[in-house]
């Protein structure tokens, strides 16, 4: 048996090496990315949400920190148009009835400073194709909107999550799109109420859009995007989900496949109750309305009864969210 003796110094070197490895640990979990000359895109995909960094030109400073889950920072200045966009990614195969039920939660710390004629978005943001859509659901802007636009059509309104939305169309000639400089068409919902913060009911837009003649294509992508146009700025998302629900409370019973997670109605009482796997604890249960606005939280708890027989006839998001789940159902 070989008897192993350890230095003061190799004692020290060994401390550091761990101290070393454990700041490496702690920021893999985050990666920035900015432009540089010759480099204007950057995209992959980290935690199932695919993230895309576009600086056109690749002039001044843009940058994007990609966080965990669907979480992402950025900011820009000195730039001619900058894009930082996060979230769902499709094969151009399906339209979105075929897809399910798209919404988006999120909360946002959104500072644009935009220059003299610049200007700023937070939208939800994505494309289609056959035909070639440019979509926009846009929650907060700085200085210009695309109703401003010449050309722009208005095609109508939508009352949705405690807002007026103005839907406007515009048709782009030969700019750059998801397959190259060509003419191309944008959809826009701009909300009359700004916001940083809420639930946005996806699908409410597509459906609205498509009831108006603005047809939809396959679906490319369904994101989350700050864009900034010779403008400056920071943001931080400290919330945000984009997800789908297929689902649709009430129900006797509802088991909900590979989360560890049980859902039951009783539609006479107006209760519902959930059962977490033993392997769950400290969960921590919402109920958000149309605009976003949390009307039931219980921290902390590994089963629950909801009583929901107060709730207005409505459409509300439930979220059970802990450490190891983060699931969301239309109710």
């Amino acid at each position: 048996m070989i008897k192993k003796t350890y230095t003061y110094n190799t004692k020290l070197k060994l401390v550091i090496a761990l101290f070393a490895l454990v700041l490496t640990m702690q920021h893999s979990y985050a990666q920035t990315f900015c432009t540089q000359d010759g480099k204007d895109q950057y995209t992959g995909v980290k935690d199932g949400y695919r993230y895309e960094l576009w600086n056109q030109n690749a002039k001044g400073t843009a940058c994007m920190t990609i966080g965990d889950g669907a979480l992402f920072s950025g900011e820009w200045s000195g730039i001619e148009n900058y894009l930082a966009r996060r979230g769902l990614k499709y094969n151009e195969t399906q339209e979105h009835q075929d897809i399910g039920l798209f919404y988006s939660s999120y909360n946002c710390n959104y500072n644009p400073t935009p220059g003299s004629g610049g200007n700023s978005y937070l939208s939800i943001y994505g494309w289609t194709v056959d035909p070639l859509i440019e979509f926009y659901i846009v929650e907060d802007w700085r200085n210009w909107i695309p109703s401003m636009a010449a050309g722009a059509v208005s095609k109508g309104t939508i009352d949705v999550n405690g807002s007026i939305y103005d839907i406007y169309e515009n048709t782009r000639v030969n700019q750059p799109s998801i397959k190259g400089n060509t003419t191309f068409q944008q959809y826009f919902s701009i909300r009359r109420d700004v916001r940083n913060s809420g639930t946005i009911s996806i699908t409410e837009h597509f459906d609205m859009w498509e009831s108006l003649g603005m047809d939809l294509g396959k679906m490319y992508e369904v994101s989350f995007v700050v864009e900034g146009y010779k403008s400056n700025g920071n943001f931080e998302f400290t919330e945000l989900d984009v997800f789908l629900s297929d689902t649709i409370l009430p129900v006797k019973e509802l088991p909900i496949k590979n989360t560890n997670i049980s859902i039951y109605q009783n539609t006479n009482s107006g209760n519902i109750a959930i059962e977490l796997d033993e392997t769950i604890s400290n969960a921590t249960i919402r109920i958000y309305d149309e605009a976003g606005r949390i009307v039931f939280t219980e921290e902390n708890t590994n089963e629950s009864k909801l009583d929901v027989s107060g709730l207005k006839n409505g459409i509300y998001i439930l979220n059970v969210k802990s450490n190891k789940l983060d699931y969301k159902t239309k109710l």
